[in-house]
């Protein structure tokens, strides 16, 4: 137990260092491109998720591609692999 908190007192500490305009960077990278499995270990790395953090987003993810894709992306032709389409901004 005490281990498991000097651990994210440590992870706290590392993230506050992070360059926040290329953080910002890969997160639109990811949600434009869609490659989380690219992207997923820099963002764990940049915000110091735990192992069980990390493990959280691959099932979160892995889960989210089972859905059938929206009806803007069924287009013939469409080749967007971008996250936005998952989110609605209306």
């Amino acid at each position: 137990m005490l281990k498991e908190e000097v651990r994210k007192m440590e992870r706290m500490q590392k993230r506050e260092g992070v360059d926040m305009t290329y953080l910002k960077n890969v997160i639109l990278k990811l949600l434009e491109t869609g490659e989380v499995e690219a992207l997923l270990p820099v963002i764990g790395m940049l915000l110091q998720f735990s192992p069980e953090e990390i493990q959280k987003c691959h099932q979160a993810y892995h889960s989210s591609t089972e859905v059938p894709p929206s009806p803007s992306n069924d287009a013939p032709g469409s080749t967007s692999r971008s996250l936005f389409s998952r989110f609605s901004f209306s």
